[in-house]
C-alpha cells in the first residue's frame, strides 16, 4: 500500500464538499476496510492545514501566474504532497512519482509564499504554520526527527574533501559531520531541507542514501581485512542480482574502483533487474552516477540466469538484496505494505532462500553479501541458517561456504541473533540495524559469505573508526548530535503517534522495487497487537544478542480470501519445487564427478 495514494483516496470526497459525512465517518463508518493510522493522520493533518495550502497556492498564482495544481489530475494527492512539503514535520516529500516532480518544480516559490504568510498572515494562519509539525513520531512509535540526513559521497565523480568543502559552503559547517561507521558518508543536520538544490546532488556527485542501505556494498567490497582480493591487474566482475533503482549498485562500483593500484583495470558491476520499467530507471541512474562503463545494466531475471552465461565468465562476487517485508523501514510513509502474517513471511522467506541458494550455486563465485530491510528473523538469520545447511551438503573437494565477519563490523556494534542452526560465533558475523534501540537509521540485516577451504580461520578485529574520517576538519557524527536543533520544531517526544514520516528520500533496500521483483505482495509496517495491547517496539525481535533466543511476537494473522490463499499456496509450492530441482541438479552434478 502506498500511504500517499491511500490518503488521497480518503481525502478526495472531502475536498469541495460543505455537506456530507466527515473524515471519521468516511474512514470508519463504511463497509470498506478502515484506513491505517498513518493514512488517517495524514488526511487529518492535510485537512487541518488546507486553508494555509490554499493561501500559498493563491499567493503563488497571484505573484507568478503559476497554477501549481493545474497539470495534476489527482488533486487530493496534490494537497497531500503539498502538506508534506510545506507543513509536514520534515518539509519534504518521500518517494517519487510524476505528481511529486510536478510540485517540486515550484518548490522555491511555494516556500517563499509560505514564508510571507508566516510573517504577514492573520493569527489563524500563523498558528497553523507554527503548530503544523507537532507530530514527529511515526506509526511504529520511533522518534526520527533528530535523525541526520545521510549523504554518500560518490567517489566515482568527486573526492570526499571536495564534497565536504562544498557541503560546508552550501549548508554551513555546523550542519555537516562525517559518520564514524562508514567511509565517505556525511551526516547532515535534519534542519536542512534544501539538499535537492545542491549542485553535487543534481550532478550525481553525492547521493542521498540511508546509512543502513550502504552497509551491504561496504560488507562485500570491504571483505575481511585491509587488503582487497579485487585489487588485481585483471578486471573482476561483481553482480547485483536485484539492482534497480541502483543506489547499492553504484555504491559497490565506487568502492571497488577507488584507490586501485596504478596497473589495475577497472572492476565492473553487472546489474540485473527483471522489470522492464525498473531497468529503465536503473539505466538512467547508472548514467548519472557511474560513468565510464563500470556498471552494466541487464534486463534479466536473476533466478533464470545460468552460471555459464558469458556475462558471468569473470564473476567473483554477488550482492543479493531480494524482495522482503520491509518491516525495518520506520521513517518513510510512501513505503507501507501488508502485515507480516505467518503466511506472508513463509512465502517471502522461501523466495529469499531460493535466491540465496542460487547465488551460492555459481561455481566461480567466492563471495556473497545477502541483505534485507526486514527486522524479522524468518527473513534474516533463518534464511542464512537454512542456506548454509543446504548448500554445503552438495559441496565437495574440501570447500565450504562460511559466514565471515566483514570489516565493516569493526565500526558497527550491533550483531545478528543465534537462532536455530546458527552458533553465537556465526551470529557475531552478522550485521543488524535496529531503529527501536537507538540506531539512527532504518532496520536492516547484512550477512557475508565466503567460499573457503574447511581449515580456513577467521580473523579477529578490534573496534576502530572509519579510516578516512579523521583527516578532514569536520566533526565526527555522534548519535543525537543534531537533537538540540529540533527544539521548538515539534519533536514532542510523544509515543504512539500515528503519523509516519521520513527524513529524506533514499533507496533503503528498495522496498518499492522489492515488491515488484518478488512474487509476493508489498509489505506493511508492523502493527500493534490489539488484544495484548503490547507495542511491537517494546517486544521486538530486534533486541540485542543478549536476548536473541527469546520468542518473537508476531502480528495477529489476518484472514485471507480463498482465492488469495490458493494463490499464495500455489506460489509457495512453485518455489519449493524449484528449490527441490536445484538440489537434485547439484546432487546429479556431484554424482557425475564421481
Amino acid at each position: 500500500m502506498n500511504t500517499y495514494r491511500e490518503s488521497s483516496k480518503l481525502l478526495a470526497p472531502l475536498l469541495g464538499k460543505k455537506n456530507g459525512p466527515g473524515l471519521k465517518a468516511l474512514a470508519f463508518g463504511g463497509k470498506n476496510k478502515a484506513p491505517t493510522k498513518a493514512v488517517f493522520a495524514c488526511v487529518s493533518h492535510t485537512l487541518r492545514c488546507r486553508s494555509v495550502i490554499d493561501s500559498v497556492l493563491g499567493r503563488v498564482k497571484g505573484e507568478t501566474q503559476v497554477d501549481v495544481l493545474k497539470d495534476i489530475r489527482d488533486r487530493a494527492l496534490g494537497y497531500v504532497l503539498l502538506y508534506e512539503l510545506l507543513l509536514g514535520p520534515y518539509k519534504s516529500i518521500r518517494g517519487g512519482g510524476g505528481v511529486k516532480r510536478s510540485i517540486m518544480k515550484y518548490e522555491k516559490i511555494l516556500r517563499e509564499a509560505l514564508s510571507h504568510l508566516a510573517a504577514h498572515g492573520d493569527a489563524a494562519t500563523k498558528n497553523h504554520i507554527e503548530t503544523s509539525t507537532e507530530d514527529t513520531s511515526n506509526s511504529s512509535g520511533v522518534q526520527t526527527s533528530h535523525w541526520p540526513k545521510y549523504v554518500r559521497v560518490n567517489t566515482l565523480k568527486v573526492s570526499l574533501e571536495t564534497a565536504v568543502t562544498s557541503a560546508q559552503s552550501f549548508i554551513g559547517s555546523d550542519n555537516v559531520s562525517l559518520h564514524t561507521a562508514l567511509d565517505n558518508i556525511m551526516a547532515i543536520s535534519p534542519t536542512v531541507n534544501n539538499l535537492y538544490e545542491w549542485d553535487l546532488v543534481k550532478s550525481g556527485s553525492v547521493v542521498i542514501q540511508d546509512l543502513s542501505s550502504c552497509l551491504t556494498a561496504a560488507a562485500l567490497a570491504g571483505g575481511e581485512g585491509s587488503t582487497h582480493w579485487w585489487d588485481t591487474p585483471k578486471m573482476n566482475v561483481f553482480l547485483d542480482a536485484c539492482a534497480a533503482p541502483g543506489n547499492k549498485t553504484t555504491h559497490l562500483a565506487a568502492l571497488v574502483n577507488q584507490n586501485l593500484s596504478s596497473s589495475k583495470s577497472s572492476n565492473k558491476v553487472v546489474a540485473l533487474d527483471r522489470s522492464g520499467d525498473r531497468i529503465k530507471i536503473l539505466q538512467k541512474r547508472v548514467s548519472l552516477l557511474a560513468p565510464g562503463g563500470v556498471v552494466e545494466p541487464l534486463h534479466l531475471d536473476f533466478l533464470k540466469t545460468e552460471s555459464n552465461d558469458s556475462n558471468f565468465s569473470k564473476l567473483k562476487a554477488i550482492l543479493l538484496d531480494p524482495s522482503c517485508s520491509g518491516s525495518g523501514i520506520v521513517n518513510s510513509p510512501d513505503r507501507g505494505g501488508e502485515e507480516d502474517t505467518p503466511e506472508r513471511l513463509k512465502s517471502l522467506s522461501n523466495f529469499q532462500l531460493l535466491a540465496l541458494l542460487h547465488a551460492l550455486s555459481f561455481p566461480q563465485v567466492e563471495y556473497v553479501a545477502y541483505s534485507t530491510c526486514s527486522m524479522n528473523n524468518e527473513e534474516n538469520e533463518a534464511v542464512v541458517s537454512k542456506a548454509l545447511q543446504e548448500v554445503n551438503e552438495g559441496l565437495e573437494g574440501g570447500e565450504v561456504w562460511e559466514l565471515r565477519r566483514p570489516k565493516v563490523l569493526d565500526t558497527w556494534t550491533r550483531r545478528g541473533k543465534a537462532v536455530e542452526g546458527l552458533t553465537e560465533e556465526q551470529a557475531n558475523c552478522l550485521c543488524r540495524c535496529n531503529p527501536f534501540e537507538g540506531d539512527e537509521t532504518n532496520g536492516f540485516f547484512v550477512s557475508y559469505f565466503v567460499r573457503a577451504k574447511v581449515d580456513r580461520n577467521e580473523e579477529k578485529y578490534a573496534n576502530s573508526v572509519a579510516s578516512n574520517s579523521s583527516a578532514l576538519k569536520v566533526p565526527m557524527y555522534k548519535a543525537g548530535m543534531f537533537k538540540h536543533l529540533m527544539k521548538g520544531k515539534g519533536e514532542g517526544g510523544k509515543k504512539n503517534k500515528s503519523r509516519e514520516s521520513s527524513d529524506q528520500s533514499f533507496d533503503n533496500g528498495g522496498t518499492k522495487r522489492k515488491a515488484e521483483e518478488s512474487t509476493s505482495e508489498p509489505h506493511k509496517s508492523p502493527k500493534k497487537e490489539q488484544k495484548k495491547k503490547t507495542k511491537w517496539t517494546e517486544t521486538s525481535e530486534t533486541s540485542d544478542i543478549s536476548d536473541s533466543k527469546s520468542s518473537v511476537p508476531k502480528p495477529p494473522a489476518t484472514k485471507m480470501s480463498k482465492k488469495a490463499a490458493k494463490k499464495n499456496a500455489y506460489k509457495t509450492k512453485q518455489r519449493e519445487q524449484k528449490l527441490a530441482r536445484l538440489k537434485k541438479k547439484k546432487a546429479e552434478a556431484g554424482g557425475a564427478k564421481n
